[in-house]
């Protein structure tokens, strides 16, 4: 009986060591992860023919994803860029603003360069069927990292979006 129990306790050990080592945190996994997009208006659903062209560049951190958003020749003066929940040829809700609100910095007019930083403080709910929870930066890298985002800006002549450029896991 003794031996048993002994056997037992040392079946639970072993359990739980190969449950734990298969766990890593997300900070882990994608610490210093690259991303890129190049932004154009042939990407936008629907299409659109403009001059505008433009760059999304990335670093996955922590608790935060760095970023530089480069645009120019835009039609018209940009009053928002942000990350959008949705695969190429589709419209998706937005989760986290680039420029022009969200607590970042104002949109450059017709071109220019913007950084920043995403935090959870930033991630927006896109909407409640695509499974991002406001506050959710666990979500939001994940479906950054699943290729099914895309970077977007928006123009006063093209409100719903000028340029936009899907988000890839950059291969260096």
């Amino acid at each position: 009986m003794k031996m048993k129990k002994l056997w037992i306790g040392m079946g639970l050990a072993v359990a739980i060591v190969l449950a734990f080592a298969g766990y890593s945190t997300r900070a882990s996994d994608d610490e210093g992860v690259l991303l890129q997009a190049k932004l154009s208006g042939f990407e936008e659903v629907p299409p659109k023919v403009t001059n505008g062209t433009g760059r999304f560049r990335a670093t996955i951190n922590a608790n935060s994803i760095s970023y530089e958003l480069t645009f120019s020749d835009l039609s018209t003066s940009a009053f928002g860029a942000h990350i959008h929940f949705g695969q190429r040829g589709v419209n998706g809700g937005i989760f986290a603003f680039l420029c022009g609100g969200g607590g970042q910095a104002d949109c450059p007019a017709a071109g220019g360069t913007v950084t920043g930083t995403i935090t959870a403080d930033n991630i927006l709910s896109p909407t409640p069927d695509q499974g991002i929870a406001a506050g959710d930066f666990d979500a939001a890298v994940r479906a950054v990292r699943s290729g099914q985002t895309y970077a977007n800006v928006h123009t006063s002549r093209y409100p719903g979006g000028e340029i936009r450029g899907q988000i890839k896991v950059r291969e260096d």
